[in-house]
């Protein structure tokens, strides 16, 4: 009898120790993979204050691209590669005309009478009123068709929001993302810096104006605010930076919001930061 007590407490211990060594391997799993995050964002964070630097560089010449146009540069012994694009070449939910959307959707492959219905439903999610369009959708129209919420009514906070209007398909989202935002402020859009996604949205605009007006833009090069100082000249202007890097067993990406504040000590606020 004593020897199986011996034997039953053995075990107990046994089963103890294999429980805390579990404990203490997914512990210091959490752990690395949070340093490992950490690091990433740090790198990916220096990064975009480079980017920053060479926008703000007073020299015209090799003052960085923000047309979209991919630039690489060496930090911290990475090969970091970013792209750069100026809000103020993408169409803003908040400010863009019917007629603008409409060119849009159109342009990734709606038909006109599906264009036109979902341009009232992203209007009458954004407009206070509480009258709705003929194709629009509110309060009522939400509650009806079975969702749990409701259009906003005021301004989109994020390109993300236009996921919720009633119509938008996951599908038509990925289509004209990279063709939106809501940091431009802008009924229109600077074709000088756009993407290809919302030059399509330009009435009469084919693919291949398109392709030639990208190639002429790229000879000339897209340098920004070519007179003065770019801190004064890009005051207010947000960008969108995406970081890419390899790490040692994954490529790292970040995606950032920024908006040029004006100030010499703080010459950047963050709008967004994404972890792709």
């Amino acid at each position: 009898m004593p020897i199986v007590s011996v034997l039953w407490g053995l075990a107990l211990l046994g089963a103890a120790a294999v429980s805390l060594l579990a404990a203490g391997t997914v512990e210091y799993k959490l752990a690395h993979n949070a340093l490992r995050t950490m690091t990433d964002d740090a790198i990916a964070e220096a990064a975009v204050a480079r980017t920053v630097l060479g926008l703000l560089d007073a020299r015209p010449e090799r003052r960085w691209r923000a047309d979209g146009v991919p630039q690489a540069f060496d930090l911290g012994g990475r090969r970091i590669v970013v792209v750069v694009q100026d809000e103020l070449g993408r169409i803003d939910l908040n400010q863009a005309d019917g007629t603008l959307l409409l060119g849009l959707l159109v342009s990734v492959g709606l038909d006109v009478a599906a264009a036109e219905a979902l341009v009232d439903k992203i209007l009458d999610w954004r407009d206070t009123s509480p009258m709705k369009r003929l194709n629009g959708a509110k309060a009522a129209e939400y509650r009806a068709a079975g969702y749990d919420y409701q259009p906003r009514n005021g301004p989109f906070q994020s390109v993300d929001e236009l996921r919720l209007v009633m119509g938008m398909t996951p599908d038509i989202f990925a289509r004209v993302e990279a063709a939106v935002t809501v940091y431009s402020g802008r009924p229109r859009f600077d074709p000088q810096v756009a993407p290809r996604e919302a030059l399509l949205a330009l009435p009469a605009t084919d693919a291949a104006q398109t392709a030639a007006l990208m190639a002429a833009r790229s000879q000339a090069g897209a340098a920004l605010a070519g007179f003065g100082d770019p801190l004064t000249a890009l005051k207010g202007h947000a960008f969108t930076i995406v970081a890419q890097f390899q790490a040692s067993d994954r490529v790292v990406t970040r995606k950032a919001a920024i908006r040029i504040s004006g100030n010499p000590n703080q010459p950047y606020w963050v709008l967004n930061w994404q972890r792709r």
